[in-house]
Order: structure tokens, then sequence, then C-alpha cells
């Protein structure tokens, strides 16, 4: 077996799916409301997908020995792409892109809070994941909506 099921963490897919509709919501208002500067829905979509992909290291590994090596060559990677998706591309001061790129952490924090809110409402008030996951598909779909819009509309 290539991953011990003893390393497994607590981190459920309810959460994940929860936390990435949000998580999408804010990274586009981040850039296009907080920094000024839109993106191309593509660099969205990669820099949302990258910030969720930690959920492998901290679903799958992470009471593994080496889940801290795994985690900060993630975060690593993350901020890579961060850098040369969202912030690069702008070629704008390097003031505005120090500060572009300290946003990939407030954006990982904020993720980690949509997802714990999920946590929260599974764990401490009992309610069903089912509703997280009926809220995250309907917000995936206000997504949809809302970004095809913008999109085509110019």
């Amino acid at each position: 077996m290539l991953i011990d099921p003893a390393w497994q963490g607590q981190v459920e897919f309810y959460e994940l799916v929860f936390g990435t509709w949000l998580a999408y919501v804010f990274l586009v208002l981040l850039f296009e409301k907080v920094l000024g500067q839109p993106l191309d829905e593509w660099r969205y979509m990669l820099a949302n997908f990258t910030g969720a992909g930690a959920f492998w290291i901290n679903h799958y590994f992470q009471y593994s020995g080496f889940w801290l090596w795994l985690i900060n060559l993630y975060t690593l990677w993350f901020f890579i792409v961060w850098y040369l998706c969202c912030v690069k591309p702008a070629k704008r001061s390097w003031a505005w892109q120090a500060g572009a790129l300290a946003c990939g952490l407030v954006y990982s924090v904020v993720f980690i809070l949509f997802e714990n809110i999920a946590r929260y409402g599974v764990d401490t008030l009992g309610y069903s994941e089912f509703w997280f996951m009926l809220a995250a598909y309907l917000g995936f779909v206000g997504v949809i909506l809302w970004r095809g819009r913008q999109v085509s509309s110019g």
C-alpha cells in the first residue's frame, strides 16, 4: 500500500468543497476590488486550484513523518504559482507586487477559515455534511453564473 491509512488527517472532503467556492469568490474580489487588477479567469482558476491542493497533503499525509516537508514544499509551490500566475503578469511596482504576494497568505488563511465553517457546522453544531455539500453545489452554480456573465459581457 502506497498511502498508510494511519497517516490520514482530520480534513474532510466536504470542508474542501465548501471552502473552495467561497475562496474563489474571495480571490476574485481580492484582485478586482482590493488590488485593482482583474485577472483572466484561468488565472483565478489555477490559483484557487493550487490553493485547494493542500487538501491532499492534510487529508492523506497529516500524520506521516514527512508531513512538515510536504506541506512546506507545497506552500513554496503555491507561492511560486501565485507569483507567476497572478502577480508578475500585472507588471506593477515592486511595492504592489510585494503586497499582492502577501495577499497569497491572506487568501490561504481565508480559505482555511471557510473550510472551518463547515467543520464547525458538522462537528460542533451537529449539521449533516450533506448541507454543506448542497450549499457548495449551489455556491458553485452561483459562481459559474456570476463569472459567466462577467466574461461574456466583456
